[in-house]
């Protein structure tokens, strides 16, 4: 062959390589932006079920929520928690935002203020409590005031009405470190755009007089996200104390769904967690939108509904909380995601207070197996009972209805008969169970962290030789050492743990399964894995004599995955 022919020849295929990278690249494209259509009509479903049911936004609500919307439109950059502490260290006010229905975003508070230095002073000042009740936080605060009476006499339910047990942690860290608390905020019979405004002015009035009193402390305020807005509470802040006093404000808002679909279209969402819009302004990025908005809305539905049906003894009125709908939707999203077929309309869903679940479950089970259910029930872990098809969800939040949901799918692929209950016999099965739904959650939200092996052994640390789960944090920590053994082929090697309670098969399980569910997402978000392989694993049936060889062959790929982080605590 000629010089000539070989260099038409070399043209030729070089034009193919490039046109087929092209069309793998485009694919690729397509696929992303799907993904991105799915979520973004997910969380547009979610906040417009929220919006309809606190009732239709006024012109001067929108204009405010519109004020808010205007710090996200300015260009930011993914930033890390080591820039954050290094500017909190400048700032004496430090203003983080609150959703109010999110667990998350209490916890992320509690995070923030767990890294204020021991001998910084501080005062953490917040919107939950009012003004009006220093007196009682006082007394609370200083042991002087029973929990109970506490939220008795501050009227917790019906003048913040969010769950107690999503703020208590806030105020035991304030106790636990002498950090004087102050209420900041101010009731209103009325709640609208204008007493927004009021109580803007308020709280900022209210912030400004603790920086005066207290010039050598750091005021911490923990507030609702669209109050952080430069125009509401930090305008109020800087009126009084003067211009020059906005560079001491760090203000840190939560899940801008602008910057989440943002960061989603440069496929950024999962590896940042911080982003910075100016020196003094961040945005922490700890849940996506669909998340945020869908468990505002079981909040809700929770809270509301029952709220109005309260005085009726009408069973027909819990029909109002029948989550079927929302896990039934997840159903549809990972099945979709991982290319399998899976039908809907044998699914339904239940919870504590359906009678109709009680009466299915009793009619059934054998006492053994009923009392297993039963502890299932207690210790909040919801399940999928493919005996009955009778999918059982304990909490109303989007981690548990997206685990339920994979629980779901998981049964009608792999053909599963029975829900495995035998311990120590159906152990490893508990495990694939868990690390499979955990793996399903993390379709639906990516930000969830789980244990690991570093997290087992500080908590192991710090418990004492009675301490309850602690026989379950040394099965987790023995059955990874005998995983090791087997896949490295140390031949005859046992489990070196005999726990007492077979509960603790249950609570150890799902401590591994979280940690063989988070490697396996990250290795098929990194697409080291492909949905086909998933898919294999998943039809394989629990029910198989032999499923430990099953479980080892599965474990050795995902092991093979890279660790995402060393340590939950990593991350804000």
């Amino acid at each position: 062959m000629t010089s000539l022919n070989l260099r038409i020849v070399f043209e030729i295929n070089r034009n193919y390589v490039k046109i087929l990278w092209n069309a793998l690249k485009e694919d690729s494209l397509n696929d992303l932006q799907k993904w991105i259509r799915i979520r973004k009509d997910l969380y547009l479903q979610m906040e417009k079920q929220v919006r309809h049911r606190l009732g239709r936004d006024t012109p001067e609500l929108m204009r405010y929520q519109k004020v808010y919307e205007k710090e996200f439109a300015k260009k930011w950059t993914a930033s890390t928690k080591e820039a954050l502490w290094e500017q909190m260290s400048h700032s004496q006010v430090v203003m983080v935002g609150d959703f109010h229905a999110l667990h998350q975003s209490q916890k992320a508070q509690a995070r923030i203020l767990r890294h204020i230095p021991k001998d910084r002073k501080t005062i953490l000042a917040v919107e939950f409590l009012e003004a009006a009740d220093q007196e009682k936080i006082d007394r609370y605060m200083s042991g002087k005031m029973s929990e109970r009476d506490f939220l008795k006499s501050v009227q917790w339910q019906t003048k913040w009405g969010f769950p107690w047990e999503y703020y208590r942690p806030l105020l035991r860290w304030a106790q636990k470190n002498k950090v004087a608390v102050r209420g900041i905020n101010r009731s209103y019979k009325k709640r609208n755009a204008t007493t927004l405004k009021s109580r803007d002015v308020f709280a900022g009035k209210k912030i400004a007089e603790l920086v005066k009193a207290h010039p050598d402390h750091l005021v911490f305020v923990i507030y609702g996200d669209l109050h952080l807005a430069a125009e509401h509470i930090p305008a109020e802040i800087v009126r009084i104390l003067g211009a020059p006093f906005a560079k001491r404000i760090l203000r840190i808002f939560q899940n801008s769904e602008k910057i989440y679909f943002q960061l989603l279209n440069r496929e950024l969402e999962a590896s940042t967690d911080l982003v910075r819009l100016s020196q003094n302004i961040f945005c922490l990025m700890s849940v996506p939108p669909w998340v945020k908005w869908q468990n505002y809305l079981m909040y809700l539905e929770q809270t509301y509904d029952l709220g109005l049906h309260d005085d009726d003894d009408d069973d027909d009125d819990e029909d109002l909380l029948d989550y079927t709908d929302h896990v039934g939707r997840y159903v549809k999203i990972i099945s979709e995601e991982l290319g399998l077929t899976v039908s809907t309309s044998n699914l339904s869903v239940y919870t504590a207070r359906d009678s109709s679940f009680w009466s299915q479950v009793r009619e059934h089970y054998d006492p053994k197996k009923l009392r297993w259910i039963e502890l299932m029930i207690a210790d909040e872990n919801s399940f999928y009972l493919p005996e009955i098809g009778a999918a059982y969800l304990a909490r109303g939040t989007v981690n548990h209805a997206a685990s339920l949901a994979m629980h779901f799918v998981h049964a009608q692929v792999s053909g599963e008969k029975q829900i495995p209950m035998d311990v120590p016999a159906d152990f490893l099965r508990l495990i694939w169970k868990q690390a499979v739904a955990y793996f399903g959650s993390k379709i639906i939200n990516h930000k969830r962290k789980t244990d690991t092996i570093a997290d087992i052994k500080a908590s192991l640390a710090t418990r004492g030789p009675s301490d309850l789960g602690k026989e379950a944090l040394q099965l987790a920590l023995a059955q990874k050492m005998h995983e090791l053994m087997v896949i490295t082929g140390v031949p005859g090697h046992r489990l070196q743990a005999r726990p007492r309670k077979k509960w603790s098969y249950v609570l150890a399980a799902s401590l591994l399964g979280g940690m063989m569910g988070e490697r396996l997402f990250g290795g098929y978000q990194k697409k080291l894995i492909k949905a086909a392989t998933l898919a294999t694993f998943l039809k394989k049936p629990l029910g198989n004599p032999h499923f430990d060889v099953v479980y080892y062959e599965a474990l050795e790929v995902i092991e093979s995955l890279p660790a995402p982080f060393l340590s939950k605590k990593e991350k804000l």
